[in-house]
């Protein structure tokens, strides 16, 4: 989008905003104004740039993409790659140069520092040659700010100026959300000295990064949650109301995000007061050996939320589009954990774990009551001191399991079961957890997985891209007044 404008701008020079801690670790923070709805800012455009990066590669496995894809469309879009060191050099933009994105409604607003202002210039100037598009311009502060409409209600807008011994790139988009913002007023609200009211809500990423590992700088910043809802409700139609209000419990959500090419992590923080208490109280506790069986398995899930509880929270935005939410608590399942340890295809064995904790037994019932002459291949067993069976199919398999009014316990391996319910350090568990050993299964399992769930075209690009990384790990819980996302993972 931004090799679609022109700068015709000149440097008017301005004050350097006053400084304070923030502003001297992340220059581009002068130009924040004092009540963002949101904000995010890293020490270097490199450092943005890797993290942009590392949370395409990561998430872009779902949908089969790349860094590089995403970088080839960007340039065929815009003439220009941003994520990429030679995009940022045809910019004329400092790689190790202070950048921040920001807005006070939705439209952002982002600020970047330049090594080479004339660079820059000539780049929107060529642009402007060969594309023939229509400019408009106007005085702010004293600084050219020109915009052009890219299609509807979608603008961009761009300023070039000099601060202290800085020079700045401002470049505005403006998608006719804010349309009561006037032309020229984004400029005029960042163009100026600010009382940094920000810095307490900052404050919360920092901490943030602060737990990282903190291999390498990257971005962190926040949103105001409330802020961003009230934007929401002003447009929302008046079904959706009683919906976006169950989310007014939040407040700031904070994010910090490393990468150092090798390792990638992040976590999102949002802070829900007194609501923290009512989500920890939902909670229901894994067998006790299953984090152990987890820490060594290829593949690990829990889900330790009670679903019934996850019900009655969605029930008014399942009401505002017509639905329920039966689909969620029809089975009787309020918990679930998955622990793969080993898995063949070809020759259909695998060993692993399964636990659930139910509401109403009897659509597992119902299953077991699948089995052809269950009652013939069942012998009764105790595990841990619990009552079970074991089920043994001559050549094929034996499983044991466990299955009461409020318990669904299920194993497939030698000891898995005993280990399962063997007892261990009660931990405040996870709201959700998902880890990933690729190295621990073959190539051909994972592309066999993958095509179970989304067909054998994606399969084989998802598996190449999943082949780059050794481990994955996500992981939600309760910290004190807050939810926390964490995401990390290491490549090969």
């Amino acid at each position: 989008m931004i090799s679609l404008v022109c700068a015709c701008t000149h440097p008017s020079g301005v004050d350097a905003p006053r400084p304070n801690a923030d502003i001297q670790e992340f220059a581009a923070l002068a130009w924040v104004p004092d009540q963002p709805t949101y904000l995010w800012t890293a020490h270097g455009v490199a450092d943005a740039q890797r993290s942009v990066n590392d949370v395409i590669d990561s998430f872009g496995m779902l949908s089969g993409a790349t860094a590089a894809d995403a970088g080839r469309a960007l340039e065929h879009l815009l003439s220009v790659d941003p994520l990429s060191e030679s995009g940022t050099r045809k910019l004329g933009i400092d790689p190790s140069g202070s950048i921040a994105m920001f807005s006070t409604g939705l439209d952002p607003t982002i600020v970047v520092q330049l090594a080479m202002p004339d660079t820059t210039r000539a780049f929107f100037d060529s642009v402007k040659s060969t594309g023939g598009v229509a400019t408009q311009s106007l005085i702010v502060d004293g600084v050219e700010v020109s915009s052009v409409k890219l299609f509807r209600h979608v603008r961009v807008s761009w300023a070039i100026d000099k601060a202290g011994d800085k020079s700045w790139l401002w470049t505005h988009f403006a998608f006719g959300v804010d349309r009561e913002a006037q032309e020229g007023e984004w400029f005029a609200t960042a163009h100026r000295t600010h009382a940094g009211a920000w810095a307490k809500s900052f404050g919360w990423a920092k901490d943030l990064r602060a737990k990282l590992a903190a291999k390498a700088s990257g971005l962190l910043g926040f949103f105001d949650t409330r802020a961003l809802l009230a934007i929401a409700r002003a447009h929302a139609p008046k079904d959706v109301l009683a919906c976006l209000d169950r989310f007014q419990p939040i407040g700031i959500a904070g994010f910090a995000i490393e990468g150092d090419g090798n390792h990638a992590a992040g976590r999102l923080a949002l802070d829900l007061g007194p609501a923290a208490a009512s989500i920890s109280s939902a909670l229901l506790p894994p067998p006790a050996g299953f984090a152990a069986l987890a820490r060594t398995a290829p593949i690990a899930m829990q889900w330790n939320l009670d679903v019934d509880a996850i019900a009655r929270f969605l029930a008014p935005c399942a009401a505002s589009i017509g639905g329920d939410t039966d689909f969620l608590t029809k089975f009787g399942v309020r918990t679930a954990r998955v622990a793969v340890m080993t898995l063949e295809p070809e020759h259909r064995s695998g060993t692993g774990v399964v636990a659930a904790d139910l509401r109403d037994a009897s659509f597992l019932r119902g299953m077991l009551d699948q089995i052809p002459h269950r009652s013939m291949l069942e012998s009764d067993r105790t595990y841990g001191g619990i009552a079970g069976h074991r089920i043994s199919i001559p050549f094929v398999l034996s499983l044991d399991y466990v299955l009461t009014d409020r318990l669904g316990i299920l194993a497939v391996g030698d000891g898995l079961m005993d280990k399962l319910v063997a007892t261990a350090p009660a931990a405040p568990p996870p709201l959700l957890s998902i880890d990933l050993i690729v190295a621990g299964l073959p190539e051909a399992t994972w592309k066999f997985l993958i095509e179970q769930l989304a067909g054998e075209w994606f399969a084989n690009r998802a598996t190449s891209l999943l082949q780059r990384w050794h481990d994955g790990h996500v992981r939600v819980t309760i910290d004190h007044d807050a939810l926390v996302i964490e995401a990390s993972g290491n490549r090969r």
